[in-house]
């Protein structure tokens, strides 16, 4: 009796564990001619997020995040856009990915008639941005992309020198859809986040900007998480939820 129990406890914890870890690897041919493997979290929702962790399926929190969005039928799309050209993870790298590229990926979000929004993590951001621009260069008559959460951006065009107004690079400032953009509270770029607001509204964009108190830039890629950046790691699905919540109030 009690191996049955016991085989039956092993046969559970592998369903539970391919439960959690269910997603569906796609991969797309890029206009470049590149293909592209995007991480699929399928979900029944009407919303789907894409992500750019460019990270080679590393990002075990962003991963975890995205399945407890699938929890609240919210789907999830995480392109891998720097094993796709292969570059290294670096700044530079994402200056050479062509912006046409980009698009195709929201044109394949979108064609699931699902309402489309984009979210990255610091430099990263500078990809977000130039996607939203180039998908509305490109393809002016689709009204899917929804929106935009920007997480700690980092859009500085070199490094910022103290007392000399910020110069960001040229993708600030050239979006129309609506954009929230999360600070932490212990980092010096706290200071500048209205500064940075302002020059995002500059293409039409309507900005939301919050601070995030006591947690740093990349707070959920840190070694040494202090207390609250492990609270809100662990429940970073749920700031998720909020931001597009403030998205759809924006899109209306």
């Amino acid at each position: 009796m009690t191996l049955i129990v016991r085989n039956i406890f092993f046969v559970f914890t592998l369903l539970l564990l391919t439960a959690t870890n269910a997603k569906e690897l796609m991969e797309v041919e890029l206009p470049s001619g590149e293909e592209v493997e995007i991480r699929v979290f399928p979900a029944d929702g009407n919303i789907l997020i894409i992500g750019f962790p460019c990270d080679a399926g590393k990002s075990k929190h962003e991963e975890a995040t995205a399945q407890s969005l699938v929890e609240d039928n919210i789907e999830v799309w995480m392109p891998d856009m720097l094993s796709a050209y292969m570059l290294p993870k670096a700044r530079s790298s994402y200056e050479e990915m062509p912006d046409e590229d980009l698009a195709h990926i929201i044109y394949e979000a979108v064609s699931t008639n699902k309402d489309v929004y984009i979210i990255a993590s610091g430099p990263e951001t500078q990809l977000l941005l130039r996607v939203a621009a180039q998908w509305r260069q490109e393809y002016p008559e689709y009204k899917n992309l929804k929106g935009a959460i920007l997480l700690f951006p980092r859009l500085n065009d070199g490094e910022p020198i103290p007392g000399v107004e910020p110069k960001y690079v040229e993708s600030v400032g050239t979006t129309t859809i609506p954009l929230m953009v999360l600070e932490g509270g212990r980092t010096p770029n706290r200071w500048g986040i209205n500064h940075l607001s302002n020059k995002l509204k500059a293409g039409g964009s309507e900005v939301v900007s919050k601070i995030v108190p006591d947690i740093r830039g990349y707070f959920f890629k840190r070694s040494d998480p202090n207390r609250t950046e492990d609270v809100v790691t662990s429940q970073l699905s749920g700031l998720i939820k909020v931001s597009l919540f403030y998205l759809q109030e924006n899109s209306k």
